[in-house]
């Protein structure tokens, strides 16, 4: 078992994807150098197929990526500059191919499916002031599947 994560470094606009084994040892997969990625991603999240949204809130666009087996990354589809709001502070995909945007600064979101040809369209308008301006970091959960025992509870069930 291994899962690949892309890092990404703004400041130079490079990455690396690595793997990381089911010892939970990482080692760099791929070095993408500087000047491969745009300077101006602030969000970024990862899809089904290997996809990956990124997001800009200066521009108001973002493309959808894919990696392949050997890690190299392709853009797929241009969101155009402009086709999305300027505010949101994190994008976090969720099940099904569906992505939440949210604005710390007005507390509001969007929920949006993408499909295989990475066509995007609202699903849920959540209201400005429906949720908290303080959210800093925002995640979706794992299945219940993958939930790990932890604790006395672990320790109870193993012994």
């Amino acid at each position: 078992m291994s899962d690949r994560i892309l890092f990404y470094g703004a400041s130079q606009g490079r990455g690396v994807v690595a793997a990381i084994d089911g010892g939970n040892h990482i080692g760099d997969v791929t070095v993408i150098p500087a000047g491969s990625f745009a300077k101006d991603w602030t969000a970024f999240t990862g899809l089904s197929g290997d996809r990956i949204l990124f997001y800009s809130a200066a521009r108001r666009g973002g493309v959808v990526c894919s990696v392949d087996d050997d890690n190299h990354i392709a853009d797929v589809t241009l969101i155009p500059n402009g086709s999305m709001a300027p505010d949101w502070t994190e994008v976090t995909a969720l099940s099904g191919d569906r992505i939440l945007f949210y604005s710390k600064s007005k507390g509001r979101g969007v929920v949006c499916s993408i499909d295989d040809a990475n066509h995007i369209a609202d699903v849920t308008v959540i209201p400005p002031g429906s949720s908290a301006k303080d959210w800093t970091e925002v995640s979706a959960l794992r299945p219940q599947e993958s939930h790990l025992r932890v604790g006395r509870a672990a320790e109870e069930h193993h012994a």
